[in-house]
């Protein structure tokens, strides 16, 4: 096969090789530049991400819920406060879920950062 003019000079002698020397370090400098500065992610962190803001987010809006159910629910029976405190800082989350503050309509079980939120709110208010 022969080589059209125009490319002779790339075909021929120690050409090649620097060309794709010259491709390889491209790709490398582009991929550096491009997850560095470009803002580009692989999928596992962006999921990574997404995850950790649902979370964020369920407990954002659930604990307050959680929280202002627990309150009027302690206004007609004043023991849940005490039941409450009596309980330590790390037992609450657990108390909390027992007691189906945390479990919402819907969901099969309570979530364990929920109820932590809820025990936190709960505790500030009084």
């Amino acid at each position: 096969m022969k080589v059209p003019a125009f490319l002779s000079s790339y075909v021929d002698g120690d050409s090649p090789k620097r060309l794709f020397q010259g491709l390889a370090l491209g790709v490398i400098g582009t991929m550096v530049i491009g997850f560095n500065w470009g803002g580009w992610q692989l999928g596992s962190s962006v999921d990574e991400r997404v995850n950790t803001a649902t979370q964020a987010a369920k407990v954002s809006a659930l604990a307050p819920i959680c929280a202002d159910k627990f309150q009027r629910a302690a206004k007609s029976d004043s023991d849940l406060f005490a039941q409450l405190t009596a309980v330590s800082s790390w037992q609450r989350e657990g108390h909390l879920k027992k007691a189906g503050w945390a479990t919402f309509p819907g969901g099969a079980e309570p979530d364990s950062e929920v109820a932590k939120a809820c025990g936190r709110m709960i505790i500030e208010s009084l």
